[in-house]
């Protein structure tokens, strides 16, 4: 019998990321891997939970323009605010390729409204395998407008893997009145110091960053057919709008910590 790898000895960078933005489905080796990320770059945790306060406001903007189904790509564990949660009257198709993420999102799926959300377990960068899927199929009706969430996935993707073709694979077959609601990393407004951190920590993990200007993630939803909403394209703890602005905790929140860009198109 093959040897079972047990999930506690080992850290988890979504089970981490659950940590940081107070969630449960976390071990004490991942809150003792947070401890030490917190040690190289204190405004890690800051920087997660003011993306997720944004993609909250996101989801809430999308429902008040009538939209009720989400896919989104590269989801990690979904808890703590999740989509689901935040619209429970939507539809949501979770993606992700990590086997932690999927026992998990099973797991909490499970207990969810019957026929309201499902998970698949593909590479959101494989845009025709998440397309074709059949939960992805059977669940959302790209005859509608709809919503598909790239909340901190793009920067894991360098020049090479094509990310602005991805993105625009996952555009092309969206009803009109669909948005694009988007986080990204960005040096933008980071020390130098910091950047050398993060670099350090992410070669650590062997994992690519790939940071973009505003300029460059601009790039990703100001394109033909489409319109980037109010407020633009800004610091992740900055976005707002009228119906919800940034919150007390996003004004605390320096554009440093925020480490990032947020933004919300809508295709014409």
């Amino acid at each position: 019998m093959p040897e079972t790898r047990n999930p506690e000895q080992f850290p988890n960078a979504s089970r981490i990321m659950d940590h940081f933005l107070g969630g449960s489905e976390n071990f004490a080796v991942d809150r003792a891997a947070a401890e030490g990320i917190v040690k190289v770059l204190p405004g890690a945790p800051i920087g997660a939970r003011s993306n997720r306060r944004f993609l909250a406001r996101a989801v809430r903007t999308a429902t008040r323009r009538g939209i009720k189904q989400f896919l989104d790509l590269g989801s990690g564990i979904p808890a703590a605010d999740a989509p689901h949660e935040v619209a429970p009257e939507a539809k949501v198709v979770y993606v992700d390729n990590d086997p932690v993420v999927r026992d998990i999102a099973l797991r909490i799926l499970g207990g969810s409204a019957s026929g309201r959300t499902a998970y698949v377990d593909a590479d959101f960068r494989d845009v025709e395998a998440v397309l074709s899927a059949p939960a992805t199929k059977e669940l959302l009706d790209f005859s509608q407008p709809m919503a598909v969430l790239l909340s901190a996935v793009l920067h894991f993707v360098g020049d090479a893997g094509d990310p602005y073709g991805i993105i625009e694979r996952y555009k092309a077959p969206l009803a009109p009145g669909s948005l694009v609601i988007l986080t990204h990393t960005s040096y933008d407004y980071v020390s130098a110091p910091v950047q050398v951190a993060t670099d350090e920590l992410y070669g650590r993990f062997r994992v690519e960053l790939a940071p973009r200007s505003r300029a460059e993630i601009t790039r990703f939803v100001d394109t033909e057919g489409w319109t980037v909403l109010e407020p633009g394209v800004v610091s992740t703890n900055e976005w707002g709008s009228p119906e919800e602005p940034p919150s007390d905790a996003d004004h605390q929140t320096n554009r440093q910590d925020a480490a990032g860009f947020a933004a919300v198109a809508v295709k014409h």
